[in-house]
């Protein structure tokens, strides 16, 4: 039972370069936590020599291996993607990605990402008539990025004003000023604006795997651009590009700045929980589809919030993550919450950015807040993402668009009466000019309704706190995730079904897994539902309509609507 646990947990830290690992596939016993040997003997007789479609790579390519098969593999014969200075004896099971080796097989293809760096495919077998320690067989030529200083990973985010765009990118130098370049047409970019440069190592953050380099903990991040683009008109189309002239260029881009007007029809989606793919099973279909719906809708805004990649600690999947996404990112504004896999840590206070006091921040003795992060404590998302200034970074702040006012608070933080996230939380929603903005939406990450039977004192204190807030300024839809699956309620508050209630809806579909378990089936729960999905909010000033799609067929499964 011990290996197979182990196998469990190693394989789970893997998948940057886009290859599926289940646990179905693992050997039993997994042994890549033996001591690694090599035989000089079998070496002579066994070699693998990997062939690459090319030695240089832009992101996002695809690259294809290829050898000659073995004529008598172990089972658990793998191919492995490794940083070049990786001890090529000893370092078996420092790989980045892996891809096991069927009988047979002579050839492998690699979704790739630019790390910023060499690597090198290896081939691995045991030894010993496959009982024995990995022994190395083989490699490949060193790959790398056609361009190091390529401008990956691009995104957009609200700034204070309407006419503000945030636009961020990352590359592997700071020693050129970052730019955009823009304008109305594709062909004509006559405006430009510079940016600023930051980073971060693995000493910035609070704890655990965080600290700790190496391929399959934190890697240098590289540099992160952004620019902030203002004086742009609403609800306009921009074509940008990010990067300089002595580095390269990114591919030109185009978003359609926000509304400001309460006549204008906004256009969100909506969902929390996604991951990377395929280490988070749904991430993909989730994504694809969104990029679908970016493409035909409109889209204005992007709301993720909480357990945004889940790298917990292991920096190659922040990589895979912002270009898993960048396919939307580049076009529509992804504004993010925190969650417990971005924050959650117990020591190391003094470098956690929101200022929360104490070594792990909020801690109460109530609540399940543990080492979820990997001891990121939201170092990596908040020098990723950026967000209006108007409360304590992304933690909690708000924005409008068009007729609709959003609130992102945290959970993670102390929310308590008269702490300072409520006090921020109820002079915003007290501010609200509902004549301006008729729609109040709020966003969080823990769920302050579920019907799944289990005991939640987290939950409990959000309806004890936050719940009469929002009710008392009456916010129309509360968002939350944590819990994997979908679930809407009606109009409500403390439990009861009300005129002018808060409708409460559990988005925590968009990828990672799903939570499966007993739901009461309680009478303030209108519609509850398991499967990978994520939703969509279209409003003008008076109209509001929700949908829940499913992933796997794009079929629309709920839906309702709110008028003023």
């Amino acid at each position: 039972m011990l290996s197979n646990l182990k196998g469990e947990e190693h394989v789970h830290i893997n998948g940057p370069f886009g290859k599926v690992h289940s646990n179905i596939e693992i050997p039993s016993p997994f042994n890549c936590n033996r001591s690694i040997g090599i035989s000089s003997d079998s070496l002579s007789v066994r070699i693998i020599d990997l062939q690459v479609s090319s030695t240089h790579y832009l992101n996002k390519d695809f690259l294809d291996v290829s050898w000659i098969p073995l004529s008598n593999p172990c089972k658990d014969d793998f191919i492995g993607i490794y940083f070049v200075e990786i001890p090529r004896e000893t370092g078996a099971c420092d790989y980045v990605d892996y891809e096991f080796i069927q009988i047979g097989q002579n050839n492998s293809t690699w979704f790739m990402i630019n790390l910023r760096r060499q690597l090198e495919f290896r081939y691995y077998s045991r030894n010993e008539n496959c009982t024995g320690n990995y022994e190395f067989l083989g490699k490949s030529s060193i790959v790398e990025p056609s361009n190091f200083n390529e401008p990956t990973q691009v995104h957009l985010a609200f700034g204070d004003r309407n006419d503000e765009m945030f636009v961020s990118y990352v590359t592997n130098s700071n020693e050129v000023i970052p730019q955009c370049q823009y304008g109305f047409d594709s062909t004509s970019l006559h405006f430009q604006s510079n940016g600023t440069t930051i980073t971060y190592e693995a000493s910035d953050m609070c704890e655990g795997k965080a600290n700790i380099t190496g391929p399959q903990t934190f890697i240098n991040p590289g540099y992160m651009h952004t620019i902030l683009l203002n004086n742009l008109n609403p609800s306009t189309i921009y074509y940008y590009r990010v990067g300089n002239n002595e580095h390269g260029w990114s591919r030109i881009y185009h978003f359609i700045n926000r509304p400001e007007n309460i006549d204008d029809e906004v256009n969100l989606i909506a969902y929390g929980d996604m991951g990377v793919s395929p280490v988070q099973p749904g991430a993909k279909a989730t994504i694809d589809r969104v990029a679908t719906r970016v493409q035909t809708n409109n889209v204005t805004a992007i709301l993720h919030i909480g357990d945004v990649s889940y790298a917990r600690g292991i920096g190659a999947l922040w990589d895979s993550f912002m270009t898993q996404i960048e396919m939307v990112t580049s076009s529509v504004p992804y504004m993010v919450g925190i969650g417990n896999h971005e924050y959650d840590h117990v020591s190391g206070g003094e470098k956690d950015p929101s200022g929360a006091p104490g070594p792990g921040g909020f801690r109460p003795i109530w609540g399940n807040y543990g080492y979820d992060s990997g001891g990121e404590c939201a170092v990596p998302l908040v020098r990723r993402f950026h967000s209006p200034s108007n409360g304590n970074g992304l933690f909690w702040y708000s924005f409008d668009i068009g007729p609709i006012h959003i609130v992102y608070y945290s959970t993670e933080h102390d929310f308590r009466r008269f702490s300072p996230q409520y006090t921020w939380l109820e002079n915003d929603l007290r501010s609200v000019n509902r004549s301006r903005t008729p729609w109040l939406i709020v966003g969080s990450h823990r769920p302050m309704y579920t019907s799944l039977v289990v005991i939640d004192p987290i939950g409990l204190m959000l309806q004890l706190h936050i719940e009469p807030l929002l009710y008392k300024y009456q916010v129309d839809l509360n968002l939350y995730g944590h819990i994997h699956s979908y679930e809407r309620t009606c109009p409500m508050y403390q439990h009861q079904c009300v005129e002018n209630g808060i409708t409460q809806i559990l988005i925590g579909m968009g990828g990672h897994d799903l939570t499966y378990g007993n739901y009461s089936g309680t009478k303030w729960s209108l519609y509850h539902d398991i499967d990978f999905g994520y939703t969509h909010i279209w409003a003008n000033k008076t109209y509001l309509i929700f949908n829940y799609y499913h992933t796997h067929d794009d079929h629309l499964v709920d839906q309702f609507h709110l008028n003023k």
